[in-house]
């Protein structure tokens, strides 16, 4: 079967139409949906990024809020030991107490001037450190004895300098110079007990 020209020139032009309706559906619905999809998947991509830095960053402040919360119950509790300055003659009753209940006899017990700044307790802290100076006589080991029970007490105390000697003429007996320093919420007063 022979074909005319004309019937090749149809088919190719039928076959060049097809070839066209290809390139025009790829060129004008496929290539701009192409764009618009690996566009969409740039945005996807940024937006998960954006989402995976947001999500680091929530986890930390959640982390961050536990810690707060964690230190907030510390503060609380260190702030429950601190007595106010109205409290102090009653932490130096304690004391008073303690060293009595360990055989000592106190010679003296004194508030020197409050510290309101410190290498504990800075200018701005509504905290201060108190300073009393003590001087004890007694047995050694009821010394120590009270050392211990000072340890052991419920307020926030650091003892500063401790002087301790021999009582002349008693063995096992010593004299005690001791000066400690009790941390408070702030108020300025100076008092001084003596015993003989």
């Amino acid at each position: 079967m022979k074909l005319t020209a004309q019937e090749v020139l149809r088919q190719l032009l039928y076959a060049m139409l097809l070839v066209g309706m290809v390139a025009g559906a790829w060129y004008f619905v496929f290539r701009p949906r192409d764009l618009a999809e690996v566009k969409m998947r740039a945005q996807i991509e940024a937006k998960q990024r954006q989402l995976q830095k947001l999500n680091r960053a929530t986890a930390s402040i959640g982390d961050l809020k536990e810690e707060i919360a964690e230190l907030s119950k510390a503060i609380e509790f260190f702030e429950s030991k601190l007595p106010t300055e109205k409290e102090i003659d009653k932490v130096l009753e304690e004391v008073w107490r303690l060293a009595e209940a360990n055989n000592l006899t106190t010679k003296s017990i004194c508030t020197m001037a409050k510290r309101s700044r410190s290498v504990f307790v800075q200018a701005a802290s509504p905290h201060a450190e108190q300073p009393i100076k003590m001087q004890f006589e007694g047995d050694f080991q009821g010394f120590y004895r009270f050392l211990l029970a000072l340890e052991n007490q419920p307020r926030i105390m650091r003892i500063c300098q401790l002087t301790l000697g021999e009582r002349k003429g008693q063995q096992g007996s010593v004299t005690a110079d001791l000066e400690i320093s009790i941390f408070f919420e702030a108020q300025d007063a100076k008092t001084c007990s003596r015993k003989t």
